[in-house]
């Protein structure tokens, strides 16, 4: 938008008017803001002066926003008035609105600012373009052949007098309607076949037989083009003769289906009382019945016996007698039991007395086409949902980047999807484990109205599957058939729970409560999967930042017996410890094991065979065979659990049949949701003590949170690896090949990233 746009603040405190204006003219140069903080003179200046748009206050000394826009909205009907307030709840909003107002926005922070410039633009860019298109109209209007326009839809949005006038109905009863009112069945798929593709290829020219309200038939010399917006521009001209021609085509109405359509097309005819007196091949073919089985038979035959009981089939025939004829669709049966849906035209027959004689029924079968229509409907919403949700996946990506705290991230991840249709508002918690949900904080609606709903709302199988299997879920609501005191409830269908997940921690859940009653699309599935790890992965990186900078940890000591853990029983008589844990890729780590009494060979055998192992190499074997180093790849063992909820794994041992590990955690950490995890997902596991333990400050600390937050996962998983592995020993213990290969990356790869690695670390310590 290029030309200016004059602006009218109406608010009583001057000094928010003012910052509000210099902000808007600032970031919007078009924008010419006036503020006036007296309401009853700003009506007089909308009606003396001319206003692009209006933002008011709600609450002003002179009168209140809804009285201010009730009187400006007589003065203009139609200029964009924008409500800009302090004051903010649900029965002011929806008064608002049903008093007319453009658009309601509530002074929440700067970033409004910029949604009250952005949504200011919008409204004066709409009003502008329809003016725009209003005076185009005018001309269309005095143009002697019937115009119309119709939207990407097929829908009329605008006609001339004339065209209305050629097709016999009122303006207003075409406005809305699809084109296909004034087609014959017959001649429909013509328009889709060929006209309509020719239209968008730069214009279709021809002959069209249109069906007036009267029910007769003109002959119209008739042309289709595209806008570049997408509309569909009709110039039709009547080029019917005279009385005769009209009555020639009334006729040819009634009976080309008969001659043009004999397979495509159910054509029969019926006595007076509705029953079958002739069949074609295109009736047999359709409905599988033959000739000697329908004729004789009632037409209620072809409708399930719900309809036929209540008497759809006679009074089909009773409108078709009373208006001349009758089209419907609708579902009708076959001869196996099947259905199809049916496009069904009645019309009555008389002789040349004008005596009733019967009806002459033409049915079609439209199944596969209202398949593809549906089809194509549902391809639409999917698509238009899954555009919708990934824009809110890059605002929350965006919006988390800033965060420096895990009730940040949930905030904003509530906050942004409680803009987004159909969520009524969010709220972020936890699987209680007695079958709720407990919120922790909520958007769109305060935390302890949002516990009420959920307290009456959720069920422990959602919940718990949610919570336990890290995936979202989606609970039906029959909001009637629950007692709730709290009209934002009555108004809820289902409830979306959505993990935030880091690998395979679930840090809590966040609850979508909306007006939709659907199934969610493979595309909004996957959306908001992304936005739940995204947040994960955000919560885990501000609790690992948080262990790294604290001056204490909470220091728990576990101990396992699960067999399903390859690092139980890793060995036999002797004892091993864990030097150091590197993840390499997703859902993977590479563990490295000091063995003492026990042969890496034999270990490396046995380890193996256990699922959770993806890989086994010995790095090193002592002369006698009694010890050496070990590198193994899991999957799943519990140091790896708890180095995936954000856990310090600092100290782990091994004898036969037990696996002891101590780590560190967050003071602030969730210890009893922490526990609870690994004791759910290694039965054999207990917690043997828990203690606060102070960490002094070193050196070494600035080192590791280099190490954590300037390398990428591959560079630190190349150091630790090189580190562990032997390569900086003399003599090595691993040359670059042989860690590269313990990492399934290559030699030249690996050199790379250890070499910024080092730079990195050397940087930090001598600099």
């Amino acid at each position: 938008m290029n030309d200016s746009v004059r602006v009218l603040h109406v608010d009583d405190d001057r000094e928010f008017a003012s910052l509000t204006a210099a902000y808007l003219e600032e970031e919007y140069e078009e924008f010419a803001v006036e503020t006036e903080p007296d309401a009853t003179r700003a009506l007089a200046r909308i009606r003396e002066e001319s206003f692009d748009c209006v933002v008011s206050d709600y609450e002003m000394p002179q009168m209140t926003g809804l009285v201010f826009l009730r009187e400006a909205r007589e003065i203009d009907p139609d200029l964009p008035i924008v409500f800009f307030t302090g004051r903010g709840s649900e029965d002011v909003a929806a008064e608002a609105i049903s008093a007319g107002v453009t658009d309601y926005l509530q002074k929440r922070g700067p970033e409004q600012y910029t949604l009250l410039g952005n949504r200011i633009r919008h409204y004066v860019d709409k009003r502008r373009a329809e003016e725009e298109r209003l005076r185009g109209y005018e001309a269309i209007e005095r143009a002697r052949e019937g115009i119309s326009i119709l939207d990407e839809e097929g829908r009329f949005v605008y006609t001339n007098r004339a065209f209305a006038d050629l097709v016999g109905y009122g303006r207003e009863e075409l406005l809305g309607e699809h084109w296909e009112l004034l087609y014959r069945e017959e001649d429909r798929e013509q328009v889709y076949d060929e006209q309509l593709p020719a239209a968008t290829e730069g214009g279709w020219t021809g002959q069209t037989v249109f069906r007036r309200k009267d029910g007769d038939l003109v002959l119209t010399n008739h042309s289709l083009s595209y806008t570049d917006e997408g509309e569909l521009v009709s110039v039709a001209q009547d080029i019917t003769d005279d009385e005769r021609r009209r009555r020639e085509l009334l006729e040819a109405r009634r009976f080309e289906s008969l001659v043009d359509a004999v397979t495509e097309y159910a054509v029969f005819m019926l006595d007076t009382e509705g029953r079958i007196v002739t069949w074609n091949e295109g009736a047999e073919e359709i409905t599988g019945y033959t000739e000697e089985e329908a004729v004789g038979e009632h037409v209620s035959l072809f409708h399930a016996s719900e309809d036929a009981d209540g008497g759809m089939p006679e009074d089909l025939l009773d409108r078709a007698l009373a208006e001349g004829s009758a089209e419907v669709e609708g579902w009708r049966a076959r001869r196996d039991g099947g259905r199809f849906w049916a496009h069904v035209v009645v019309t009555p027959v008389y002789d040349d007395d004008g005596t009733h004689q019967g009806f002459a029924l033409v049915t079609r079968d439209m199944t596969e086409r209202r398949a593809r229509e549906n089809e194509l409907r549902e391809q639409r919403e999917s698509l238009a949902a899954a555009n919708r949700m990934n824009a809110v996946l890059r605002d929350v990506l965006r919006r988390i980047i800033d965060d420096s705290s895990r009730e940040g991230i949930e905030r904003d991840v509530c906050d942004r999807l409680t803009t987004e249709e159909p969520y009524l508002f969010a709220a972020s918690g936890s699987y209680d484990g007695t079958g709720g949900f407990a919120v922790r904080l909520a958007s769109g609606i305060d935390a302890d109205a949002a516990a009420y709903v959920f307290e009456h709302l959720s069920t422990e199988a959602t919940v718990a599957r949610a919570a336990a299997e890290g995936t979202v879920e989606v609970q039906h609501v029959d909001s009637e058939a629950i007692d709730l005191d709290h009209d934002l409830a009555k108004a809820i269908r289902s409830v979306v729970y959505v993990p935030l997940t880091y690998r395979d921690t679930t840090y809590g859940l966040v609850a979508l409560c909306s007006t939709s009653a659907s199934y969610l699309t493979d595309d909004e599935r996957s959306a908001l999967e992304d936005i739940g790890t995204a947040a994960g992965y955000g919560i885990h990186a501000v609790e690992t930042e948080r262990l790294l900078q604290a001056d204490g940890v909470v220091e728990l000591v576990f101990e396992t017996t699960d067999d399903d853990d390859p690092l139980v029983g890793l060995v036999g008589d002797g004892s091993a410890r864990l030097d150091r844990l590197v993840p390499v890729d997703d859902g993977q780590y590479l563990l490295y094991a000091t063995l003492d009494g026990a042969s890496p060979t034999a270990v490396r055998e046995r380890v193996a065979s256990n699922p959770a192992t993806a890989d086994a190499t010995v790095v090193h074997e002592d002369d006698d065979g009694d010890g050496g180093v070990l590198a193994l790849t899991v999957t799943r063992s519990l140091v790896t659990h708890l180095a995936d909820a954000g856990a310090k794994v600092h100290t782990t041992e091994m004898t036969d049949g037990s696996l002891r590990v101590v780590a560190d955690v967050s003071p602030t950490a969730d210890i009893g949701q922490l526990v609870d995890g690994v004791t759910e997902a290694f039965p054999g596991t207990r917690l043997v003590s828990k203690r606060q333990v102070a960490r002094p400050v070193k050196r070494t600390r600035a080192v590791a949170e280099t190490v954590e937050s300037q390398l990428t996962e591959r560079q630190l998983a190349a150091l630790q690896a090189a580190y562990h592995g032997g390569y900086f020993e003399r003599p090595r213990r691993q040359t670059a090949e042989d860690v590269a290969a313990t990492m399934g990356i290559s030699a030249s790869t690996f050199h790379q990233h250890l070499r910024i690695a080092l730079e990195t670390v050397l940087t930090e310590l001598f600099d």
